[in-house]
């Protein structure tokens, strides 16, 4: 007997068939779904190979009838009977429109703090990209106000960060900007009339710096992304790229 058949047992694949389709039903749904690193590592590559092929096929039956939409969209199929209508209906209307130049990697994992209890399992988040609910995208605009309100430049990494996060999505910059001044208010009680922080103790902690603030601005500004390990020496640019050498095998004598 193969030794990958030996300690087969269909009631278990059976079940870990079930939560995946599960996650990803919920995925769909709330848009970010919390749960155990084991689960989300296992089930990840599942949900994101569902999504590619219903995005691709919600695109396509979008400007069928909606009597016909089910019919041909056969990758919804993958769900639960239940969870289907639901979860097609809001991949055709909503989340295809919302990825209208990207093909693929529309997930995102992310870990958290292990879990209180007995246990102390390790959790993590897998979010759709480019959603309001997106983390990722939240906690970048509170690193991004919080430098505004300190009156210091991004390092390159938060540039890089944002570049991210903003390139994809729908009026991204405009939406990253709203969520910047959002955490403004929310996280750092800043005061638009005002145009200060109220509360004594968020504006003491302000205060606090990085230790080489070289990164932001300074001499360090676009050193973080070079490789130490491998250091690489940019190629000079060419005055007419479009002339081709000759090659050297055409002048060698026959």
């Amino acid at each position: 007997m193969p030794q990958n058949l030996k300690n087969f047992n269909i009631n278990r694949a059976l079940q870990r068939n079930t939560i995946q389709k599960n996650l990803a039903a919920n995925l769909i749904r709330h848009e970010y779904i919390v749960t155990t690193s084991a689960k989300a590592k296992k089930a990840k590559p599942f949900i994101e190979s569902f999504l590619t092929d219903a995005i691709k096929q919600a695109k396509d039956v979008q400007t069928l009838p909606a009597k016909e939409q089910f019919s041909k969209f056969r990758a919804i199929n993958y769900l639960q009977p239940p969870d289907r209508v639901e979860c097609g209906n809001k991949i055709i209307n909503e989340i295809a429109d919302r990825y209208p130049n990207r093909t693929t990697g529309f997930t995102r994992l992310i870990k958290l703090e292990p879990r209180l209890g007995e246990d102390k399992a390790k959790m993590s988040v897998i979010e759709l990209v480019d959603s309001d609910y997106e983390i990722k995208f939240w906690y970048t605009a509170k690193v991004v106000a919080r430098m505004e309100l300190q009156n210091i430049a991004m390092d390159d990494i938060t540039e890089l960060n944002v570049k991210k996060l903003t390139e994809k999505r729908i009026n991204g910059e405009e939406r990253f900007r709203d969520a910047v001044e959002t955490c403004k208010v929310e996280f750092f009680k800043y005061n638009k009339e005002v145009g200060e922080v109220e509360d004594e103790a968020i504006k003491e902690n302000l205060k606090n710096f990085r230790a080489n603030m070289e990164y932001h601005g300074g001499s360090l500004k676009g050193t973080l992304l070079v490789s130490k390990k491998h250091p690489t020496i940019p190629r000079e640019l060419k005055s007419d790229p479009s002339v081709i050498p000759p090659s050297p095998f055409l002048t060698q004598k026959k």
